[in-house]
C-alpha cells in the first residue's frame, strides 16, 4: 500500500515516542504518584448514589459549570477565570494551543520535570528550552533568565515531579517579575502534600496561570484538572477546548467529594504526609543512600552508584513492590523515585528492604 496519507502527518511527530504506561498490578504500587488510600466504604456507597443520579443519555454541561462553581469558591475568584480539563494533561495541551500565536512559540522548562510539558509543546513546534536544575534540585536562576528572553509560557511545578521540590518563591516571583511577556504556570499538582506553600494568590500578575488536579488527591480515576488564569487567557482556553471535555460523572464525583466528604480527603492526604516521612526514614537507613527533601508524595533518593539502583528497583519488583529507576534523568543519576504507600504497603517495604543485602 502506498500509504501516501502519510506525508500529512505533523514532522514534529516523528522524533516523539508514545506515552503510554501498562497497567500494572502488584502488592505495593508505588510508582505513580497516585494517592494510596482507599476511600471508605460508607463514602463509596454515597458516590455510588450520586453515579445512580447521573443521566447517562444526556450530555453534561458543555463547561463543567457545578464544579467550576465549587473550585471558584475555593480559591476565592470570578467563575469565568476556571477552565476544567481531562486531567492536567489536557490543560496542559489546552495552554500551549492558546498560546501558540508566533511563527516560533518557545516553551521554557525546568529539568527534569513533568515529562509531559515537553511533549505536548513539540507536538506542536514549540522550541523547547530545558533548564537543569542546580545541584540541590532548586532553580538556576541565572540560567532560567537566559533561556526565558523571548519566550511565551513557562511550567513550573512546585512541588515538582520527580523530585519533590518545592522551589523558592522569592526566585519564582523575580522571574516573573522580570518577564512580563512570558506566561508563568505555577503547577500545584502536589501542593496538598505542602500545607500552607501555595503560590496561589488571587491578585496575581496576569501573566501567572495557576494549574491544579484532583488527581494527586484520591481522583486519578476521574481525569478532572483545572487552570485559572486571568480572564482573556481562560476565555482564549475556552476557545481550543472541546465542549463536553469532562464527563458528568467525573465532574458529578468531584462535586461531591470537594463539598461533602473534603474532610474525608483531607484525612487521606494527612496520612499520606506522614508516611512520607516513613518511607524516607526506610530509604535513609539503606547503606549509601541518600535521601531528598520532598514536599509531594514522593520520595526520591539517590544510590552509591547506577547498578545499586537498579539493584534497588529490581529487588523491590521481586518482591511485588514498583517503584522508578528516574535515572536517566538529568541531574538524577542513581536516584529511585518512591510514590509514597499505606501503612501496610510501607510494612512489607520495611520487611523487603530489612532483608536486602
Amino acid at each position: 500500500m502506498s500509504r501516501q496519507w502519510a506525508s500529512r502527518l505533523r514532522r514534529s511527530l516523528a522524533s516523539l515516542t508514545t506515552y503510554d504506561v501498562p497497567r500494572a498490578s502488584a502488592r505495593a504500587r508505588m510508582h505513580a504518584n497516585e494517592n494510596p488510600e482507599p476511600w471508605p466504604e460508607a463514602v463509596m456507597r454515597e458516590l455510588a448514589e450520586v453515579v445512580f443520579n447521573v443521566e447517562l443519555g444526556r450530555y453534561p454541561d458543555t463547561s463543567g459549570r457545578e464544579l467550576r462553581e465549587v473550585l471558584a469558591a475555593r480559591h476565592g475568584c470570578e467563575l469565568g477565570r476556571v477552565v476544567l480539563g481531562n486531567g492536567s494533561d489536557e490543560v496542559i495541551s489546552l495552554l500551549l494551543t492558546a498560546l501558540a500565536g508566533d511563527p516560533t512559540p518557545v516553551l521554557v522548562v525546568p529539568t527534569p520535570s513533568f515529562v509531559m510539558y515537553g511533549h505536548a509543546a513539540r507536538v506542536l513546534d514549540y522550541e523547547v528550552r530545558d533548564v537543569e536544575l542546580d545541584e540541590a534540585l532548586q532553580l538556576d536562576e541565572s540560567a532560567m533568565n537566559r533561556a526565558l528572553a523571548g519566550a511565551t509560557i513557562c511550567f513550573l511545578a512546585r512541588p515538582n515531579n520527580p523530585t519533590g521540590s518545592l522551589w523558592d518563591r522569592a526566585v519564582i516571583d523575580r522571574l516573573i517579575a522580570t518577564h512580563p511577556s512570558v506566561v508563568f504556570v505555577i503547577d500545584e499538582a502536589y501542593i496538598a502534600y505542602a500545607p500552607g506553600q501555595s503560590l496561589w494568590r488571587v491578585d496575581a500578575p496576569d501573566n501567572v496561570a495557576y494549574m491544579g488536579t484532583l488527581s494527586k488527591v484520591g481522583l486519578a480515576a476521574l481525569r478532572v484538572g483545572y487552570a485559572i488564569a486571568h480572564p482573556e487567557l481562560a476565555a482564549a482556553l475556552d476557545k481550543v477546548r472541546h465542549p463536553y471535555n469532562v464527563s458528568q460523572t467525573s465532574v458529578a464525583i468531584a462535586r461531591a467529594v470537594l463539598t461533602r466528604f473534603a474532610d474525608v480527603q483531607q484525612a487521606m492526604v494527612d496520612r499520606t504526609i506522614a508516611n512520607r516521612e516513613r518511607l524516607a526514614g526506610l530509604f535513609a537507613r539503606l547503606p549509601g543512600a541518600h535521601v531528598f527533601p520532598s514536599a509531594a508524595n514522593l520520595v526520591l533518593v539517590r544510590m552509591p552508584d547506577p547498578a545499586r539502583a537498579r539493584a534497588l528497583v529490581e529487588h523491590l519488583a521481586a518482591h511485588d513492590i514498583l517503584v522508578k529507576d528516574v535515572g536517566h534523568l538529568p541531574r538524577l543519576s542513581s536516584c529511585v523515585r518512591a510514590s509514597v504507600g499505606t501503612s501496610a504497603e510501607l510494612d512489607h517495604v520495611e520487611h523487603v528492604l530489612a532483608h536486602w543485602t
